[in-house]
């Protein structure tokens, strides 16, 4: 299951637990909490691994741009390599190759950017969604040991209550 859903889930069931009374806690079902916490923690290895998958693929993409690049070049100097025998036409080759590389030189500068760029919005995208789930984590978790300790406290008082009535 999604992350996301789990602790909208998570969230519900929170929202939903009946009120202790002459407080601001909630009780909760323990069990379903847990079961919820260890959904979420066995869904977290899921968002690592799309993380990794995208992160080989933006690899793969510089490394074609890279290639398509030097192919590019390549090509370039052979055309340069082809015609520097015949000297009118060796200036206008090496112009026409100065652009070819500038043009491949730009166009894998721009991939490169772009695969970084978007690979970083990915992985930002994951990371505000882990520290989403972190933080989320973390509350339940205080929020379970306070309405603990509350329940703790209520009944340490109530039995006090009854020692003092006997």
């Amino acid at each position: 299951m999604d992350t996301r859903k789990l602790l909208e889930e998570l969230e519900n069931v929170i929202n939903s637990a009946n009120e202790v009374p002459f407080t601001n806690k909630k009780m909760v079902d323990k069990d379903e909490i847990e079961r919820l916490i260890d959904a979420i923690n066995q869904s977290l290895p899921n968002e690592l691994e799309s993380a990794r998958r995208i992160v080989a693929d933006k690899e793969r993409i510089m490394l074609d741009a890279e290639k398509k690049a030097e192919d590019t070049v390549a090509q370039a100097k052979d055309y340069i390599a082809r015609i520097t025998e015949e000297s009118e036409l060796v200036k206008q080759a090496q112009e026409r190759a100065n652009e070819v590389i500038s043009s491949a030189n730009k166009s894998a500068e721009e991939l490169r950017t772009s695969s970084v760029t978007y690979a970083t919005d990915v992985l930002k995208y994951v990371e505000t969604n882990m520290e989403n789930v972190l933080d989320s984590l973390k509350k339940n978790r205080q929020s379970l040991i306070d309405s603990n300790s509350a329940a703790a406290r209520q009944q340490q008082e109530r039995a006090e209550d009854n020692g003092n009535k006997k």
